[in-house]
């Protein structure tokens, strides 16, 4: 488990659970500890198998035939600053996941184009595999900026509400994880997989609220309105606030573009 990662449970009144995830990284030694890290795990997540180990020999100082190849695929995620700064901070919160959460199972997404591309940021599988029924199911919708996480909060209750985009892209994101499953060897995940309708239906899954930013504003209140999303149909528990700090948020998007996408357009 890494170290420069650090999570605090939030007390808080209203009907959800708040966590507070920092990103610690002002030593030198532990930004490039991090850095190379999440470099790897962003461009393995964005690239198939080929481009990305060519990516990364060509960072390792090596000529590659496939250059305009990987420039061509990451044109998209590079090509608008607010899009490349969602995707990145949807990435660094399921980088979170993938380095700190325990009882992490599986996830589908993030998006590996735009961050503005409909659909739904993030979901996660967390609990005992030996175990069906602890498996939970989470939809993450994620907020990046650098101001207050509070500025993008009516975003966040606006998918969750009523006729909003939770409920125009689930059946299309359950179609996915369950083609990705369906040649899977059977155990406790799959069938949850299978099951995942009903999860729905039933309101048997959690619903999570992220947002991402190097501003530390925060109050007890922030996102307080998120405990009205499902109001009658999920419980305190099934709301999940996970707010994400990260100081050096814009020297690692500087980094990203300066130490791979403008290197790979140097003649």
């Amino acid at each position: 488990m890494v170290k420069y990662i650090e999570i605090e449970e939030i007390d808080v009144t209203h009907e959800f659970v708040k966590k507070h995830i920092t990103f610690v990284l002002g030593d030198t030694k532990v930004y490039e500890e991090f850095y190379n890290d999440f470099q790897q795990y962003f461009f393995r997540s964005v690239l198939t198998e080929k481009p990305y180990e060519s990516l990364m020999l060509f960072l390792n100082g090596h000529t590659i035939k496939n250059k305009q190849y990987i420039i061509n695929n990451l044109n998209r995620i590079f090509k608008n600053d607010q899009h490349f700064k969602g995707i990145v901070g949807e990435h660094l919160f399921s980088f979170y996941f993938h380095k700190k959460v325990r009882d992490f199972l599986w996830s589908h997404g993030p998006k590996g184009r735009s961050s503005a591309e409909p659909g739904i940021d993030y979901i996660t599988f967390t609990g005992d595999p030996s175990k069906k029924n602890s498996i939970n199911v989470t939809i993450w919708e994620t907020k990046t900026t650098e101001n207050s996480v509070s500025t993008r909060a009516s975003q966040i209750y606006d998918f969750f509400s009523e006729n909003g985009s939770f409920e125009e892209n689930i059946d299309s994101e359950i179609k996915a994880i369950q083609e990705l499953f369906q040649y899977r060897p059977d155990d406790n995940l799959k069938e949850k997989v299978s099951d995942l309708y009903e999860t729905i239906i039933n309101r048997e899954f959690c619903i999570g609220a992220t947002g991402i930013s190097s501003n530390f504003t925060s109050t007890n209140d922030t996102f307080k309105q998120f405990g009205e999303c499902f109001k009658s149909e999920l419980t305190k528990d099934q709301r999940l606030v996970k707010l994400v700090f990260i100081d050096l948020l814009t020297k690692i998007l500087d980094d990203l573009r300066d130490r791979v996408w403008n290197r790979l357009q140097t003649p």
